[in-house]
């Protein structure tokens, strides 16, 4: 009898799929196993309440990316406030004619023109157009759900190229980039500063730094800041913000 219990083996070669085994969901399995067991097998139980929940949320799939940034533009842009008016009475229903009803309003034009935030992508040579892509069209495509006015894209290789405000909707399009050359990412995040400094950008932020992870060591963001980077790829610092890994 091994220590798994009758019939299960305690060595790494067992695999099902192959003569290799993932030794991360290898152990990872095993926790989930020996707690079920202590649970299960009757006793007063030895596992401290910390360590069980540790072991329960690694047994939990991770989160995808883009489940997570969507989430990120949730808490940055809520929906607006729906308002109404009996100024211009909209089409009444077939079933209570004689009942007026309230027309939605738009949100109002300072409402409107503070839901934006700024991007500072990282355009130098390392960086695949293939994630350029995938990187701008997310983008996009969430700044469109959740009403963003407009985007500050900031281009940056080792200088800052600023691009202005843009449409979430030109980002769809083709969109020229400048750049290629080196990765600095802090002259971007110095250009947007400045902007904030002279009131053309919030001084909170929001700010989505997308990047492949070749750059400097160490990047000073004051901003309310995360960061978008490929899968495989790791910043060479410590964020302070949220990592979105794409796959």
């Amino acid at each position: 009898m091994a220590l798994r219990g009758p019939g299960q083996p305690d060595m790494l070669g067992e695999a099902r799929d192959g003569p290799f085994v993932d030794a991360e969901e290898y152990c990872r399995r095993a926790l989930a196993q020996g707690l079920e067991r202590c649970l299960f097998g009757g006793g007063r139980g030895t596992v401290p309440a910390g360590l069980m929940e540790e072991i329960r949320s690694l047994s939990q799939p991770p989160i995808p990316w883009d489940v997570r940034l969507a989430d990120w533009f949730d808490e940055r842009f809520p929906p607006p406030e729906v308002r109404r008016s009996y100024a211009r009475p909209s089409r009444r229903q077939s079933a209570t004619p004689g009942i007026p009803r309230p027309s939605p309003l738009k949100p109002p034009e300072e409402e409107r023109k503070s839901r934006v935030f700024g991007v500072v992508l990282d355009t130098s040579g390392s960086m695949p157009p293939q994630l350029l892509g995938k990187a701008l069209g997310a983008v996009a495509s969430y700044s469109l759900a959740h009403d963003v006015y407009a985007v500050r894209l900031v281009c940056c290789d080792a200088a800052a190229y600023d691009s202005g405000w843009v449409e979430p909707e030109r980002l769809l399009e083709r969109f020229t980039l400048k750049g290629r050359g080196g990765t600095v990412l802090q002259p971007g995040v110095d250009c947007l500063r400045r902007l904030a400094e002279r009131g053309e950008f919030p001084r909170q932020g929001p700010l989505l730094v997308i990047t492949d992870g070749d750059c400097e060591d160490a990047v000073d963001i004051a901003f309310d800041h995360a960061f978008l980077l490929p899968e495989s790829r790791r910043l060479p610092f410590t964020p302070k913000g949220e990592v979105f890994a794409v796959k």
